[in-house]
């Protein structure tokens, strides 16, 4: 049996989100989980959603966004949950399905206490859709900081680094200038380098290839660790070491490595449902395919080369 769930994801002005503990009685009862419920038919998720949290805790959505979809499977069935951000609801917040509901900071929240399916939010909230990788050794330092800063205009919120072949000192150097730029738009920069060298030039975070992944430890807190996956034992490891997010690649043939075969939208996403950790699509990826990636479990897409584009 399948079945189509809307969730929403309620986000007050404090970045609090609410969280509602299953009733007496229900299969996963005493269980934490966010707002929402099943499709009717011929219902979209849209409908489903303002449906749902008008019936169980008496709001009318006003501003919603449709954000990741994921597959779970549990014993007796599969479920596809599709996510909203409902950032503005008229109407007091009132259980009416005799359920506790709470307003909790997303990184306070017990996930031993929080149904399965919903643990990939939690781990996600704190992450743009978009995730853009620098490139300068094709297109230079004057040409690129324009490029930055328009797509920090547009709404662009981190950024990684990546530039292998420049000496260390350039390579601080560079990454001081564009921590400068990003600062004012509150975008996060990380670093594809050592936690060392991220820590001296005061990045919000590291960027781990495959082989780093392997040797990495022990995660500091006030870091921000994302890593490179190219497989589903790659991902596995990432997720056992709790980092706090993946690119996984490539999905698309790319400019780089046009001689390897691309995982496709489909392989995707049967891989990327299977974690809880956060995943960014990467390898040939265009704006155009941010729906494509968000319907298949990832959180946005990382770029290279189009994300600079106008």
């Amino acid at each position: 049996m399948h079945i189509n769930v809307a969730v929403g994801v309620l986000i007050d002005s404090n970045k609090k989100i609410l969280l509602a503990q299953r009733p007496k009685l229900r299969s996963w009862s005493g269980w934490w989980e966010f707002p929402g419920g099943k499709l009717e038919k011929n219902e979209v998720p849209e409908e489903a959603l303002a449906r749902e949290l008008k019936e169980e805790i008496n709001i009318d959505v006003v501003n919603c966004e449709k954000w990741v979809t994921r597959n779970y499977a549990y014993e007796e069935y599969n479920v596809t949950l599709y996510f909203f951000k409902v950032t503005e609801w008229n109407g007091e917040l009132s259980p009416k399905e005799n359920q506790k509901l709470l307003w909790i900071n997303p990184r306070e929240a017990d996930k031993t206490t929080i149904l399965p399916p919903n643990i990939f939010i939690l781990n996600a909230l704190s992450l743009p859709t978009h995730y853009g990788i620098t490139n300068i050794s094709e297109t230079p330092k004057e040409i690129f900081l324009p490029q930055l800063l328009k797509q920090l205009e547009r709404g662009l919120k981190m950024i990684q680094i990546r530039e292998k072949d420049l000496p260390l000192e350039e390579l601080k150097e560079i990454t001081l200038e564009i921590i400068r730029v990003c600062k004012p738009f509150s975008a996060k920069v990380i670093l594809n380098s050592s936690i060392e060298v991220a820590n001296d030039v005061d990045a919000n975070g590291v960027h781990l290839n495959s082989i780093e992944l392997k040797k990495f430890t022990k995660k500091s807190k006030n870091i921000i660790v994302g890593a490179s996956c190219h497989s589903e034992e790659d991902l596995k490891i990432a997720q056992d070491k709790e980092v706090d997010f993946v690119v996984f690649s490539p999905v698309n043939k790319t400019i780089s490595h046009p001689e390897i075969v691309p995982l496709g939208w489909v392989k995707f996403l049967s891989i990327a449902n299977k974690f809880d950790i956060p995943i960014y699509a990467l390898g040939g990826m265009k704006k155009s395919d941010i729906n494509n990636a968000l319907d298949s479990g990832a959180i946005g897409i990382a770029s290279q080369r189009d994300i600079w584009s106008n």
